[in-house]
This record gives C-alpha cells, structure tokens and sequence, in this order.
C-alpha cells in the first residue's frame, strides 16, 4: 500500500483543492477577518490550486498532512476519552499511514507498555492489558477508517453513500466494544450526556428515534450529493458551512450505538481537506468543553427547525462552522506558506 501522503501528492497534482473560488458565507465573514491571515482566504486557495497543477505537493504532504491527520486523530480521541497519548497515537498513525502493519497487542515488556499504562490512569480509565489494548485499537480503527474515506471520498473520487459511511464506521470500531456492531445502525434508542465545568450533573439529550435513522441517513447522504454537484458545477463553495452542515447532521441523528463523535470528525475532516485543502483538528484546551457545548446548542435549533425549515435554510451548523474556521487558521497558515514560497533552485 502506497504511503498516503504520498497518494494524496499524486492526486492534488491534478489540481488541489477541488474548488478554487471560495465564496464564504455570511455568517463566516466576520470570522475571517478576525483571523489576521496574511492574505484572504480566497487567495490562499487559488494559489495553492495553481502551484498543486504546477509542482504537486509531493514535499509538502509528506511534511504536513501526515502530521495533521495524526493530530486530528489525537483530538478526535481526547474529546471521546479514547485512544492513547500523542506520541503513541503518532507511532502508530504513521505505521497505517505509510502503509506498515501495526498490531493492537503489546507485550508488557515494551517500553511504551507503562506509557500506555499512565494514559490509562490519567484519564480515570482502568490500567490494565485490556485497556491498553482496547485503547491502541481505537487509535489504529480511527486511522484506518480515516485513511478509507480519504481514499475513497478524495483519491477515488467517489460519490457518498450509505454504504461507505457504514463501512468507515465497521473500520472504527472493529474489535473495540463487543455490545456495539460495527456498521450497523443502531436498533435501540440512546441519550448522550453532556457535562460542562461546575456541572453537578450531566445534561441527557434523547437522540433521534432508531426506527428514524435509516430514512434520516439516506436523505442526509442525498443532500451531500446534491450540494457537492451544485458546487462543482458552479466552482465555488463555502467548503466549512458544508462540512459544518454535514458534522451536525450526522450528530443529530446518531446513527450508531457508539462512535458517531469520531465519524462525524471523520466526515468533517474529509471534506475540509478534499474542498478547502487541510483539516482542522481540535481536542486540546478548552476545545472539548466549547466544541460540546456547541454541539449541545445545535441540537436545540436542529430540533426546531427539523420538518420545519427547508433544508438548504436550516441553521443549526453555523456557530460550528464559525469554530472550525478558526481551529482551521494553523492549516490556512501552512498551506499559504507553501503556496507562496519561491521554488528552490
């Protein structure tokens, strides 16, 4: 398997990212400004666009959007209390990402055993070899089933379907949870929990009816299709109201029994990276707390306007879009820096 920084090199030579003439929405405008990017976005994009066709980013994806997968991977799993700590979830992601084996199991005699161990405890998990495991492998199901959709969404240039949503997710989470099926939708009803700081309780939000999820899904995955159609045939897209949208409609419905967080950032990030050229990882900080606070208040507004507003005018993904455009400011940064250098002699 070819390493995937150097699959998406040999992709965005034909011309990177896909939509070139970026057209923000109203509500985003405001947020950009406040960026202070060293030149408007729209530049960015356009340059980059250009030198993709002219040099390829071969040096530039091996530097960079290796690193940025393995961070959003990394943050992805802080938010859920998943996976391990930076520097093994860095091993690991690049083993699957250059295309090397990786196995779950680790002997106790490793030296990154007892690091494993105090990721464990730190994060008020049980510190033992089933634990460790469960946490490796959820590291290693994240990167796989990142590294499928990016293949199959970007290098492939497929439509989205059902079927390659299910799928991710059976990659995810294969071998983590044996009361979750992997790819399956789930048949049971379910409430997510949510807690901020000086909370004495979690706040419970009943998720959408099972029996609704399969219709729900496949009008969700229509209105993707429609939308990328609408803007490929245009040439101009605001690429985080979309990914925005299709993060929030995935949360709302919560298709799976567990692991909708990870494929939401999963979807979220495959279009970031196919349409605006990088991807915005968070986690870190404060993020959790503000990006689930976010997440909580779009339930609020997806409830209200759901069967009520059309969709193309439903509203829900807008202060979400505006937070990712700013966790997107370090990516806008190296991209401009690549875009702009002069060549090397």
């Amino acid at each position: 398997m070819d390493p995937l920084s150097a699959s998406l090199s040999n992709a965005f030579v034909k011309g990177w990212p896909s939509w070139h003439r970026l057209r923000l929405g109203n509500n985003l405008r405001d947020e950009e400004a406040k960026l202070q990017l060293p030149v408007d976005m729209a530049t960015i994009m356009t340059e980059a666009h250009k030198k993709s066709q002219s040099s390829g980013i071969a040096a530039f994806a091996g530097t960079w959007v290796e690193k940025s997968l393995i961070t959003l991977i990394y943050g992805s799993n802080v938010i859920e209390t998943a996976g391990s700590t930076l520097g093994i979830t860095t091993r690991l992601c690049q083993a699957i990402f250059r295309g090397k084996p990786v196995d779950a199991y680790i002997d106790k005699q490793d030296p990154a055993y007892r690091e494993h161990l105090e990721n464990l405890a730190e994060t008020h998990r049980k510190s033992d070899m089933a634990n460790v495991v469960r946490s490796r492998r959820e590291v290693i199901g994240h990167a796989n089933a990142l590294r499928f959709m990016i293949d199959h969404v970007i290098l492939s240039n497929e439509a989205w379907s059902e079927e390659l949503i299910l799928q991710t997710h059976r990659i995810l989470y294969e071998g983590i949870d044996d009361d979750v099926v992997p790819g399956k939708y789930r048949t049971h009803e379910v409430a997510v929990c949510y807690s901020s700081p000086g909370d004495k309780k979690k706040k419970r939000s009943l998720c959408m009816r099972a029996a609704a999820v399969p219709r729900y899904m496949t009008a969700m995955v229509e209105h993707l299709n429609h939308d990328i159609l609408q803007a490929e045939a245009s040439g101009q897209r605001d690429p985080y109201t979309l990914a925005a949208r299709y993060h929030h409609q995935f949360v709302m419905i919560h298709p799976f029994a567990d692991g909708n967080g990870r494929m939401s950032r999963i979807i979220l990030n495959t279009l970031l990276l196919k349409y605006a050229g990088h991807v915005a990882p968070f986690g870190g900080g404060n993020d959790k707390d503000n990006y689930l606070a976010i997440v909580r208040r779009a339930g609020v507004v997806f409830h209200r306007e759901d069967m009520e507003v059309d969709f193309c005018q439903q509203t829900c993904q807008f202060e979400f879009a505006n937070f990712v455009l700013v966790k997107s400011k370090p990516g806008l940064e190296q991209l401009w820096a690549w875009a702009s250098a002069e060549p090397e002699e």
